[in-house]
């Protein structure tokens, strides 16, 4: 005979047993998206009897998307006639509520409280008890002198789901669980170490749950990109579950990323409990030896007729995001924090930057802060407006006033007035100008220490 395990607190209806599903033997995959949602895939066993009975899939995330739930049964024919989502959860409040009218126990307000019988007239805001026998009505002082005799139907330790179904014959019935929930979510972080002419970088996936349960031994699957989803109040399914399901992955080993139907996702190669209200980190990247360029860039888009301004540029690193420079990997996006040694070997945090994903071969380029030594002026030395004509110089000064060389990028946007245009510029030597698109061009400075260099740049456009 098999044991069946009877839910405590879900009372039988009408002679139908209810069968508390086990957890013990579940095969969990999660599935966690940016957006504060979560695949859930539990494979789990229960036994069950012939015909007609309640089973009760506990611990369900009070943030499921109810819509989304989809059983499975396998392994004999079963016909399931309708799902339940029961959330109303033991407490003192919710027990003095469904006592309302209800004969209870309950401690008199008396030094030596005696025990007396009676119907609960009301729960807030202090419990209002008539009693029996007497008739008499008290307010007692603390709700926590009432004494259930019972737990009242339909309320539970934990959100669960409850399957009103039938199966053929006694045995064991696998279940299939499907759905999604808010409440998790994950992030990349970076920590970027640099050196001299190298860097560092290590990543890590943050994965936050606030969903309402634990999840444990979880398999799980990180995806980067941004899943569609309608802004409908009922929260209609994003049902892709076969697609979004991750295989089994080994037991060992670093993280697998791998693109996957226009996005790109990050397997945990072994199990996981993630608890609730539980932030956990786990290493996903760790690069060594990173080539990259660093340099100070000034972005000019405003070329009306003003005065001198000062100059400031920004300390940029960049490294290219290939194989060849120990990299080769898709990042999803996130904050790098970088740090660096100083000359007695402290280390001291240099900045921080955010990244959007930035596929494999694709340049990563990070702002450190403000270069402190790279200074300057620009001044409009040449202003002529026209009716459909303009002719404006922009005479540049720069500086740099530390120990070190530096390399410093101009960047012009010039406004788009009309197709002809006609550029000029004196940058030579150590200057040198690359042109991007029609009104767009980049002046690169080589400065020496304690160097300066000053430059023009003129564009007349007709429109």
């Amino acid at each position: 005979m098999h044991k069946i395990l009877y839910s405590t607190l879900l009372l039988p209806l009408l002679g139908i047993a209810n069968i508390t599903i086990p957890s013990a033997g579940s095969d969990l995959k999660i599935t966690i998206y940016n957006n504060n949602k979560a695949f859930i895939n539990d494979n789990r066993e229960v036994d069950v009897q012939a015909g007609k009975q309640k089973l009760v899939y506990e611990g369900v995330p009070s943030s499921v998307i109810t819509q989304s739930v989809v059983p499975t049964f396998l392994g004999m024919k079963t016909n399931l006639y309708s799902q339940n989502y029961i959330y109303d959860l033991v407490s003192l409040t919710s027990m003095l509520e469904k006592s309302i009218n209800k004969e209870v126990t309950f401690y008199s307000n008396e030094k030596e409280p005696t025990l007396s019988k009676g119907i609960l007239l009301s729960s807030s805001p202090n419990a209002m008890i008539k009693e029996s026998g007497t008739g008499k009505i008290y307010t007692l002082n603390s709700a926590t002198q009432v004494i259930f005799s019972k737990v009242p139907e339909n309320m539970i330790t934990k959100p669960s789901l409850v399957w009103n179904m039938e199966a053929e014959k006694e045995g064991k019935l696998g279940i299939d669980l499907k759905y999604l929930t808010r409440g998790i979510s994950w992030k990349s972080d970076y920590v970027l170490n640099l050196k001299k002419d190298v860097l560092d970088l290590t990543g890590w996936i943050t994965v936050n749950n606030s969903s309402g349960v634990a999840y444990e031994n979880a398999q799980i699957t990180c995806l980067a990109g941004d899943v569609n989803a309608v802004s409908d109040n009922s929260e209609r399914a994003l049902r892709v579950y076969k697609s979004v399901s991750a295989p089994m992955m080994e037991s060992v080993g670093a993280v697998r990323e791998e693109s996957f139907s226009g996005y790109h996702i990050y397997k945990i190669p072994f199990r996981e409990t993630i608890l609730n209200r539980e932030q956990k980190q786990i290493s996903f990247i760790d690069k060594k030896e990173v080539k990259y360029h660093q340099y100070g860039k000034n972005i000019n888009r405003y070329f009306e007729n003003y005065g001198e301004q000062k100059l400031q540029f920004s300390n940029i690193i960049e490294f290219e995001n290939k194989k060849e420079n120990n990299m080769g990997i898709s990042l999803p996006r996130g904050v790098v924090r970088m740090y660096q040694k100083d000359s007695s070997k402290e280390t001291h945090f240099i900045g921080e930057s955010r990244v959007a994903n930035i596929p494999e071969d694709e340049n990563v380029t990070l702002t450190v802060g403000t270069l402190f030594d790279a200074v300057g002026e620009k001044k409009i030395t040449k202003f002529v407006a026209k009716k459909h004509f303009r002719d404006v110089e922009t005479t540049y000064n720069v500086r740099n006033q530390g120990e070190e060389p530096l390399e410093l990028i101009i960047e012009e946007r010039i406004p788009v007035y009309g197709n002809d245009i006609t550029l000029k510029t004196s940058c030579k030597d150590n200057c040198s100008v690359k042109k991007k698109n029609a009104f767009v061009r980049e002046f690169t400075i080589l400065l020496k220490a304690k160097e300066s260099y000053k430059f023009t740049s003129e564009f007349e456009v007709k429109y």
